[in-house]
């Protein structure tokens, strides 16, 4: 393609490298976006006078007639495998099996072009392989006659003698596997950089023509099983999958439009990670950790967004939220009082708060807090999805969060007896 750029979210505004209908394209679709996104504000600032884009709150890439963007999660910034950390990310919080791996040859491919290396692999192989099939039922005019004669269709017979409409089965490569593989290549066709993947995604949108190119519907998408005989495509599939997630992917809604938007919420998408790791942490430290205070306590109106996760020891309880965005101390001023509001409605021992790996905080931070009722300490944690791409690097991840996690119930256990709220009765009253 021709306007090929890297951006990072929420960094500063950038030249734009396609043409003007791109960018055009691009506004339109930017308010169609933060809509199917759940954003507040629209992900691309534009400048058409002076040709400059900014984006906020969104990574992935987009798309267009002429140019794709990928875009950089700010969280992310710092590491040079940045595309395969976002896309085990992804993985992780969507609870695939697949984790991203990339060799010498894809190193530094975009992040279509990954996937599409993915898709083009798995599909080569099923070329020689196969592809899972299914019985379909079949109607057709032959010259002798197939499975059982059309009754409905005998009149034709006078018409033309030397055929005879038949009904049967086939045993074809068609249903809902290889229709969403087909269905991702086709998407990704048109968002990869070298043209040589774009030609090779197109003819695998062609094999196997008794396939549907039409995604499956997302509860049969989900379902999906594959049998050890095509475990070689469980990557594939989970790409397709991948694609498919939220109303957000795939073509504008607007008929004829060019391009594909691929993108994803970064607070969504960290805070749902922490999430992840944080219950994987707690049951390695014998904790119990619940994603969602509402669903762990009923539903329960005052806590509202301000807790992410409950953490909890036989005896402590720490109320957790995270943030995607980078630490300073004017947003720690600003979720400060939400967090220790939650955390006395439900009795926390402490609250915590979650921020991305950053030079401005030191990891273990914590201050006193002198609100009767209330919960004793805040305590600053941070997690880096940094080098996730790397060998061993979800486990360093683990044992960082699982290790700050301890020390903070540890830190809560020492208090006096009576500083401790967990278990009173008004707790959640």
């Amino acid at each position: 393609m021709m306007g090929d750029s890297t951006l990072l979210e929420g960094g500063p505004a950038q030249p734009f490298a396609g043409t003007p209908a791109d960018l055009a394209e691009l506004r339109l679709r930017s308010a169609e976006l933060a809509s199917r996104l759940g954003l507040d504000e629209e992900p691309f600032v534009i400048d058409e006078e002076r040709n400059l884009i900014q984006v906020r709150n969104v990574a992935g890439f987009i798309a267009l007639g002429d140019s794709t963007i990928e875009i950089m999660p700010n969280f992310l910034r710092h590491d040079p495998g940045w595309r395969v950390s976002f896309l085990t990310m992804l993985t992780t919080v969507n609870l695939f099996e697949w984790i991203p791996t990339v060799d010498r040859g894809s190193r530094h491919a975009g992040l279509p072009d990954l996937l599409g290396m993915i898709l083009a692999s798995a599909m080569s192989r099923a070329t020689a392989e196969g592809m899972p099939r299914n019985y379909v039922e079949r109607t057709a005019e032959l010259p002798s006659t197939r499975g059982q004669l059309d009754a409905g269709k005998m009149w034709r017979r006078v018409i033309d003698p030397y055929t005879v409409d038949c009904r049967f089965s086939e045993f074809v490569a068609d249903g809902p596997v290889p229709s969403a593989l087909k269905w991702a290549c086709g998407e990704l066709s048109g968002a990869v950089t070298q043209s040589w993947l774009e030609a090779e995604l197109l003819h695998y949108v062609d094999l196997f023509p008794e396939a549907s190119r039409d995604l499956p519907p997302p509860a049969v998408l989900d379902a999906l099983q594959l049998t050890p005989q095509f475990g070689f495509l469980h990557d594939a599939l989970d790409v397709s999958r991948l694609l498919a997630l939220g109303p957000q992917n795939g073509a504008t809604n607007r008929p004829g439009a060019p391009g594909r938007a691929f993108l994803w919420n970064t607070d969504k998408l960290f805070g749902d990670f922490v999430e992840v790791i944080a219950e994987k942490s707690a049951r390695e430290s014998g904790f119990t950790a619940y994603r969602g205070a509402s669903r762990r306590f009923g539903g329960t109106a005052k806590i509202g967004p301000s807790v992410d996760t409950i953490i909890e020891s036989a005896e402590e309880m720490v109320a957790v939220n995270v943030s995607a965005a980078e630490f300073t101390e004017d947003l720690l001023e600003e979720l400060t009082g939400p967090i220790v509001a939650a955390g006395r409605e439900l009795g926390a021992s402490d609250v915590a708060l979650v921020f991305p790996a950053s030079m401005g905080l030191r990891p273990g931070t914590q201050w006193n807090l002198r609100e009767p009722g209330g919960p004793s300490m805040l305590h600053a944690l941070t997690v880096d999805p940094s080098g996730l791409g790397e060998m061993g690097g979800m486990a360093r991840v683990l044992k960082e969060f699982e290790l700050d996690l301890g020390a903070v119930l540890t830190i809560a256990h020492r208090r006096p007896v009576g500083s401790r709220r967990l278990g009173s009765s008004s707790a959640l009253a």
